[in-house]
């Protein structure tokens, strides 16, 4: 029994594999223009927060860009890529026609997606030490690293639960650019949460982006509660994307 689970274990993370250096290799004519364009805009939003930004929020300023890069772009990519491929595009019934299945194809994709965003997160801390003028030790850059690995996994599930969700894959690109803006402005992501007024501190508790805040911010000062908090609700954020993508796969395959 335990080889069986073994083998169905190798063959996924193989079909995971194929799918996600398939998707590289057939994009890799824009992938450097990706890379810069998400490393640039960060910096220099960066940049802009600390010329006209309060100097008492600069630890936040960091923090905030982190969740943004983290967040946003496996969020955006995931759900309207995934909505665009399963619903308007010949790759997707390619690939599943090859034998890859609906979690393949989703594991595939956000593994390449989370791959090439690693290095805009990588870079985006090292840089902000240059610009923010803040100081980070090598475990505090690492373990940041590591969390927003997670977060941008997190963020992904959103993204897929969303894709699965919604059938018209027009609907879903316009919810993807609608959906952050209340997730970042009204979480305490850039800000601490006690500038919030009290209605808004119980409504920032229900939105994924304020335990990713917690959860960089807790690897970057090294408090490992806050760390805890902040990747115990991005668990259980995943858990529900999960669920979600799950019935609509499902539904899909009984409705069609």
């Amino acid at each position: 029994m335990s080889s069986l689970k073994y083998s169905v274990v190798v063959m996924r993370l193989s079909k995971t594999y194929t799918v996600a250096k398939y998707i590289i290799l057939s994009s890799r004519n824009w992938i450097y223009a990706v890379l810069a364009f998400t490393l640039m805009f960060p910096i220099l939003w960066l940049t802009l927060l600390k010329i006209v930004g309060n100097p008492q929020y600069m630890s936040y300023f960091v923090v905030g860009t982190v969740v943004n890069t983290s967040f946003l772009i496996p969020f955006l990519g995931t759900s309207q890529d995934l909505a665009y491929l399963r619903r308007g595009s010949a790759v997707y019934t390619l690939l599943f026609s090859n034998g890859a299945g609906h979690w393949d194809i989703a594991l595939g994709y956000i593994t390449q997606l989370i791959t090439l965003n690693l290095p805009s997160i990588a870079s985006l801390l090292i840089l902000s030490v240059l610009v923010i003028g803040v100081s980070y030790g090598v475990v505090q850059i690492l373990a940041t690293i590591a969390t927003a690995v997670f977060i941008s996994l997190s963020s992904a599930l959103l993204g897929y639960a969303l894709a699965m969700g919604i059938k018209n894959y027009r609907i879903v690109n316009q919810l993807a650019q609608i959906i952050p803006w209340p997730l970042l402005l009204l979480a305490p992501v850039y800000y601490p949460i006690t500038i919030l007024p009290p209605a808004l501190r119980y409504v920032s508790l229900a939105l994924p982006t304020t335990y990713m805040a917690l959860a960089i911010n807790g690897s970057l000062s090294l408090n490992q509660v806050e760390l805890i908090k902040g990747l115990l609700g991005l668990l259980v954020y995943s858990s529900a994307s999960i669920l979600i993508a799950r019935y609509a796969v499902i539904r899909g395959e009984v409705n069609g």
